[in-house]
């Protein structure tokens, strides 16, 4: 890919990000999750008997923005996020993290009294639909990310990989690929709420592995803790916005593009591109 434009062309031609802002639309969030965590059975603890609705929510869904990744040629649902807002009336109220893993969080690397906890959320059930995880190994894990997705990233954002979304891949019977992964429209989205929200921190809970590969787009946190087990082995991580915007600009300018519209969202920062 030569130019800036071209993965946010793709992106627009293949995505669109709605967010999930009617009942009917966090219904659709919901049905999703259950179908990933709870019917697909990719996530410990998550057991279908419980959800006899067929739909996956919890306490948290009432103070978190929720969004939908669509796949716009085949008008169906690619993914869903939600970030989890502090709470309006008692700011101290903790964040599942922080409930969860807390204790186990570095001292070194965060003092909760520094955090401007009006301005912080917690990244959650970001979830890939299974459709847009159909290579090998990313149907084990509900982001789809895997060590054959670094390839997908490129050469500092600059290649992606070498197949479409368009129709199956004859040797793999899978779909192919142009756009480099469905997990950068769940970060347009996460982007576009926290900007909505006013959040300059996110925290974060996942495997290693997963932030190891968001780290090949240029998104980049900080570890807060150990592996601890949070639903399956996880690690807390922080970030902020800011900074993790900057870093992909520097790294990966065409990501930064897709994600801040072409620096609409976020101002482009005072140095040259790292082309």
């Amino acid at each position: 890919m030569d130019t800036q434009s071209d993965l946010v062309d793709l992106f627009n031609h293949y995505f669109e990000v709605v967010p999930a802002d009617t009942p009917e639309k966090r219904l659709q969030c919901y049905r999703l999750r259950y179908e990933v965590y709870c019917r697909e059975g990719l996530i410990p603890g998550f057991h279908a008997e419980n959800y006899p609705e067929g739909l996956e929510r919890d306490r948290y869904d009432e103070r978190s923005m929720h969004c939908l990744l669509m796949h716009k040629p085949r008008g169906i649902v690619a993914g869903t996020v939600r970030i989890i807002l502090p709470a309006p009336d008692r700011r101290e109220t903790k964040f599942p993290i922080e409930k969860f893993a807390g204790d186990a969080f570095y001292t070194d690397a965060i003092a909760f009294e520094n955090l401007p906890r009006a301005h912080l959320g917690e990244i959650s059930r970001l979830i890939l639909a299974p459709e847009f995880r159909a290579r090998k190994g990313e149907d084990r894990r509900p982001h789809g990310l895997t060590e054959d997705s670094q390839s997908s990233a490129g050469d500092k954002g600059r290649r992606t990989a070498n197949a479409r979304w368009q129709g199956p891949d004859r040797r793999r019977g899978v779909p192919r690929r142009t756009f480099p992964h469905a997990i950068l429209g769940l970060f347009v989205a996460i982007v576009r709420m926290s900007v909505e929200q006013g959040l300059s921190y996110w925290y974060g809970g996942m495997e290693p592995v997963c932030a190891r590969l968001l780290r090949t787009f240029g998104i980049d946190f900080t570890p807060i803790s150990p592996v601890v087990d949070y639903y399956g082995p996880c690690r807390s991580y922080l970030g902020y916005v800011p900074d993790i915007i900057e870093n992909i600009y520097r790294t990966h300018p065409q990501v930064w593009a897709l994600l801040t519209d072409n620096g609409a969202l976020f101002p482009r920062p005072g140095r040259p591109l790292a082309l």
